[in-house]
């Protein structure tokens, strides 16, 4: 839209406005099948990239503002990441799809049930073939319509009468070319771009009748699918492969961004096949308002007066979340810079994860051990070969594997070292964060952890952390294990000297003692390894696990060793009612699954050197000292400054939220799909919050 009459030779003004998209993860995506030309089944398509560039388009389209609803996807429809073709969405009515191939069939109902359960509008199916916005574009109060290739000439009349606004046919020739999205794009309401040769002489000489000013592609435009576009007025979300175009674009007053969709271009769609825009209004004009839930009252100040106070959280009240970010009850939007103490990895709501559960919730959940599952074996084979070992015991919390291990050593120190019945004694570190049950505050030495607790449960050596000649004066005939974090998170992200897991285990080895990483926390990609004693070229008797394995979705833990360590343990003698229950058991194999590939940890190590080297900036303007690995930090503050709790308070006023340990520290431990832009933006605040205290 134009907001002032410009000079010669000036562009005009463009007016961003506000839009509701519609988007469907490509979490099965592959070409498995070919039903246009750019298909072709013997190139490999990386689905985990698809993935990573669907992000950033997304990203991109919430960074401008605009609104993001998710569609579920369904196993078995790759193509369903286009969700463009699912329907056409004008004012109050939905037009659902009916595709043309069979392959992609079952999307149209699936795409129909989202529309009606989501309050987008009336929906209504037609008679004849037509695959939604692909050949369906609105353009101010009217509609152009593709035919030739996918959507039937008889569709359009269909359509004309469900939205009640003009349809215009326009026919396809080039198979190429074969929804009229991907030879034209919509730039505002009076505005478009395409590529002529896509198009009959007729309908080019409609085009050039109905749009002088419009903007024309080159050959090398399309052969990209440049102009499957998607445009608020202002902004022009587009492929990164299109530079004349972009050119163009910028010269006629539009802001290009450009995105990287070419793994998804293997199917055939560009920017706008992924985006679906969703239109409600009250009369014919085009002015969107995007459908929101009414968000609840802002809490009170007592949020949570049913709730016991064993916790004193930060005063935000999630309401959403999606991906590295966090909206509360009133609409505002949080960097999550804790990341669930390591728990949401893979980030909140990780599509592939979230598929995994929606498609096992369909199944099975819960048999209990008394039977088994399909999913429990696979699972646990997997787990058991990414940790190089034989056998799994899955559990649920962090804190009920760290007790099982305790029972595994102990049975192990009597069944096959030979120590005494009932004189077990195993080694543990000063500083140590195990899990709060009862055993494990027995050998902590925190006093706001253990006191008032007692009495305690006996059979524990504590030495100090990083001291291997303090552990090696603790070892005796008695000592069935030593339990360690490789690097400890509660107390503030403290990795230790660079010799000692190496002569931990050496020590473990010399004398017959089961060497037991606690990698709750730190494994499973958080440092840059998949787990964190690889920094040290060591490997453990026994893994544990808990927090990302569960996804961010459900609790899901692990004690992993060999069959002659775990093998101790025999029916009737440990059990969990829940552990390994088929739900998560799905959600546990997809997570090994996406470590398996190698992506999360490289990424955690790439864009945690930036995030030290920012946070090292910091040093002597009010930071005393950072540390930590990969995608983990620990922050000593300047004292004077106040409390940790504090600084994370105001924090949080500036949009980031992160925890305090001890005293002045505070950790950050953010979701690993965030990115560079968004730790900048983080240290930004940072920066901001210690002027602030300053």
């Amino acid at each position: 839209m134009t907001l002032t009459s410009p000079g010669v030779g000036v562009p005009p003004l463009r007016e961003a406005r506000p839009r509701t998209y519609a988007m469907t993860p490509p979490v099965h995506f592959t070409v498995s099948y070919a039903i246009n030309p750019w298909m072709d089944t013997s190139v490999p398509v990386d689905t985990e990239r698809a993935l990573t560039q669907w992000h950033t388009l997304r990203a991109a389209y919430e960074s401008l503002g605009h609104t993001v609803h998710l569609v579920d996807p369904a196993p078995g429809l790759p193509d369903m990441v286009y969700a463009a073709n699912g329907g056409l969405s004008v004012g109050d009515t939905v037009v659902a799809a009916r595709f043309a191939f069979p392959e992609r069939a079952a999307e149209g109902d699936l795409y129909a049930e989202w529309f009606a359960r989501n309050g987008f509008g009336t929906v209504h199916r037609t008679a004849a073939v037509q695959e939604g916005e692909g050949d369906f574009l609105v353009v101010g109060d009217r509609i152009l319509a593709g035919t030739g290739f996918r959507t039937q000439r008889t569709a359009h009349d269909e359509v004309a009468a469900l939205t009640g606004r003009a349809v215009v046919t326009l026919e396809l020739v080039d198979p190429r070319f074969y929804h009229l999205d991907t030879a034209l794009g919509v730039l505002d309401d009076r505005t478009v771009a395409y590529y002529p040769a896509a198009f009959s002489e007729r309908s080019r000489r409609q085009l050039d009748e109905m749009f002088p000013d419009a903007i024309i592609a080159t050959a090398a435009d399309a052969a990209v699918l440049g102009l499957n576009l998607v445009s608020d007025g202002r902004n022009v979300v587009m492929t990164d492969r299109a530079p004349h175009l972009e050119a163009s674009l910028r010269d006629a007053g539009f802001r290009p961004v450009t995105v990287d969709l070419s793994e998804l271009l293997k199917g055939g769609g560009g920017v706008k096949c992924c985006t679906l825009e969703l239109r409600r209004h009250d009369t014919m004009s085009d002015t969107l308002i995007p459908h929101e839930v009414e968000p609840p009252a802002s809490p009170t100040p007592d949020a949570e007066p049913h709730v016991a106070h064993n916790y004193s959280p930060i005063p935000v009240t999630a309401a959403t979340a999606e991906g590295a970010w966090i909206t509360d009850v009133d609409g505002k939007r949080h960097l999550d810079c804790l990341g669930a103490y390591s728990a949401v990895n893979f980030g909140h709501r990780h599509p592939r994860i979230v598929a995994a559960a929606l498609e096992q919730i369909q199944r099975v959940t819960l048999t209990s051990r008394a039977f088994r599952s399909d999913r429990l074996e696979p699972f646990c084979a997997a787990l058991a070969e990414l940790c190089g070992k034989e056998m799994v015991l899955p559990m649920n919390t962090g804190a009920e594997a760290v007790e099982s291990a305790i029972k595994v050593a102990r049975k192990w120190g009597y069944d096959v070292k030979g120590v005494p019945d009932g004189r077990a004694t195993i080694i543990v570190a000063g500083g140590n964060f195990h899990g709060r049950t009862t055993t494990i505050i027995s050998f902590s030495d925190d006093p706001e952890a253990r006191a008032g607790f007692g009495p305690y449960t006996p059979g524990f050596v504590r030495v100090p952390y990083g001291d291997v000649e303090a552990m090696a004066a603790a070892i005796d005939e008695t000592t069935v294990g030593v339990l360690v974090e490789p690097v400890q998170g509660e107390a503030g992200i403290i990795v230790p000297p660079a010799d000692y897991l190496p002569r931990v285990r050496a020590l473990c080895t010399a004398n017959d003692v089961l060497l037991i990483a606690d990698e709750i926390q730190s494994g499973l990609g958080r440092t840059g390894r998949t787990f964190a004693v690889e920094h040290w070229g060591v490997e453990p008797d026994v893994y544990l696990l808990g927090k990302a394995l569960g996804g961010g979705i459900v609790p899901v833990s692990a004690v992993v060793a060999d069959t002659d360590v775990l093998g101790v343990l025999h029916p009737g003698q440990h059990g969990s009612t829940f552990g390994g229950n088929p739900l998560a058991a799905a959600i546990g194999h997809t997570v090994v699954d996406m470590l398996t590939e190698g992506t999360w940890q490289q990424r955690a190590t790439d864009l945690g050197d930036h995030l030290h080297s920012r946070l090292r900036e910091f040093i002597g303007h009010g930071v005393v000292a950072t540390r930590g690995l990969g995608l983990w930090a620990g922050i000593d503050l300047d004292p004077s400054l106040g409390t940790g709790k504090d600084f994370c308070l105001r924090l949080a006023e500036h949009g980031v939220l992160a925890k305090d340990t001890h005293g002045s520290t505070l950790r950050l431990a953010p979701p690993l799909v965030i990115t560079v832009g968004e730790i900048d933006w983080a240290m930004d605040r940072f920066a901001e919050t210690l002027r602030d205290h300053g």
